[in-house]
């Protein structure tokens, strides 16, 4: 949809709202704001403060009046600590009391990053606390994952899990540390991220996914991706080597090795000396994931004040937003399965819509990008119009193209939270500069 198209779009839906439980508004900002009013600077297009601050009251009453009250009240066990998220996301009835290490991890840093950016209310403090002295009992020995599943007493259901178990919870931990100043905390956090690294270094690592079977010591994107982002997080807390050395290994990784030279896209699986299998998963890009791991290349850039690499991240995830992209009912697909036949596994994650808003908003804050304005303002309305739905406790968190048939017995509470936390926090510092871009790295 281009801008002309979408502004009528705008116009003939800024009076309505979404048939949806949540009750956000479906882009109630006035058109002609978006339109004659916006500001421009040399780097591109922005929005007025007007519609900054409409943008940041609806992020806020979604998460503070409607997400976390419902988390409150049928996903959070406030008797024994930790997160049950096999619940109905239509009515909030509990499916079962079994809690889950990624969820654990996770949950953690949802609540100690809302103590921490947002309200230092004792209570949030307190569900990160208690989910943290839930899951470190359990914490394996060096080389060993956590067990992956547990009843609501804490009994283990499942032998050890996989990577992501460590380095969630390492995740949490870090946010934790932030939160609390607990500097117990933030050395747990390094020593699970390294320990995770250095298991995941070794050329006898194996993984289960499909595309990883069979493979010694695969290199995988998402691996790369979560131990991008831990180790970033922990870095604006304490200079550690050992992140910084998980830090420029996974950025070169992903775009130097995974981004396909022939098609400019992200390859899911390779070999441990980071050549591509010479089989069917040579043929397989992950754009869900793509997008998601460049948007946190570009945090990393910003981090480092790297222009280059921001720029370098930027241009890879536009690309890849531009050919996930359904261009038929909207919204973004996560898996293109065979790249040269154009085959898509074609499910729709909310996950992927929202990973997409973040990294749009990247865009727009330190690049003054109108790619990246158009972007917000289309996946935004597509979210809303399709995600959200009337009378439901919770946003639809996986769904077929048409979002028809969907998943309902998950709680989606770390994509969707991140989602909205990080747009609040980007509309506050667009707000500070009365709507113009950083201009941290001058004109991209």
């Amino acid at each position: 949809m281009n801008r002309k198209t979408f502004v009528s779009h705008l116009k003939n839906l800024s009076t309505g709202v979404v048939a949806g439980g949540s009750g956000l508004h479906l882009l109630r900002y006035p058109t002609e704001e978006l339109t004659a009013n916006s500001r421009r600077d040399p780097a591109g297009r922005s929005l007025p403060v007007s519609v900054l601050t409409r943008i940041r009251s609806d992020y806020e009453e979604e998460l503070f009046d409607r997400f976390l009250p419902a988390m409150d009240k049928y996903v959070v066990d406030h008797e024994l600590g930790g997160f049950m998220c096999d619940a109905d996301i239509r009515t909030g009835e509990r499916i079962s009391g079994q809690k889950r290490a990624w969820y654990e991890g996770r949950g953690m840093w949802l609540y100690s990053t809302l103590y921490h950016r947002f309200r230092q209310d004792p209570k949030y403090l307190n569900i990160a606390k208690t989910s943290k002295e839930f899951i470190l009992p359990h914490r394996p020995g060096k080389g060993r994952f956590w067990p992956s599943r547990y009843d609501r007493y804490g009994n283990v259901l499942d032998e050890e899990g996989d990577i992501f178990t460590n380095l969630y919870i390492a995740e949490g931990l870090s946010a934790y540390a932030v939160a609390s100043g607990d500097e117990e905390s933030l050395q747990q956090a390094i020593d699970i991220t390294w320990d995770a690294f250095r298991t995941y270094d070794h050329s006898e690592y194996r993984y289960g996914s499909p595309a990883a079977r069979g493979l010694e010591g695969p290199r995988v994107l998402n691996h790369w991706m979560v131990f991008l982002f831990t180790a970033v997080q922990i870095l604006e807390q304490v200079n550690s080597p050992e992140m910084r050395h998980i830090t420029d290994r996974s950025v070169e990784a992903v775009l130097s090795y995974h981004m396909n030279p022939d098609y400019q896209l992200l390859n899911d699986t390779l070999t441990h000396d980071l050549v591509l299998p010479d089989d069917k998963e040579r043929h397989i890009a992950s754009t869900g994931l793509g997008i998601q791991t460049l948007w946190m290349t570009m945090y990393e850039a910003v981090r480092r004040q790297d222009s280059n690499l921001f720029q370098r991240a930027a241009d890879h995830f536009k690309r890849h937003v531009t050919v996930a992209k359904d261009p038929v009912y909207g919204g973004y697909f996560g898996t293109l399965t065979d790249v040269a036949a154009n085959r898509w596994s074609l499910n729709k994650a909310l996950g992927v819509q929202e990973e997409v808003i973040i990294g749009a908003l990247l865009l727009m804050e330190h690049a003054g990008d109108s790619w990246g304005l158009d972007c917000f303002l289309e996946t935004e309305a597509y979210i809303k119009s399709h995600f959200v739905k009337n009378g439901y406790k919770f946003w639809i968190s996986g769904a077929d193209r048409f979002v028809e048939n969907y998943q309902t017995g998950r709680v989606e509470h770390y994509h969707h939270s991140r989602h909205l936390m990080f747009t609040l926090l980007a509309m506050d510092r667009m707000i500070d500069r009365s709507g113009d871009a950083s201009n941290l790295f001058g004109s991209l």
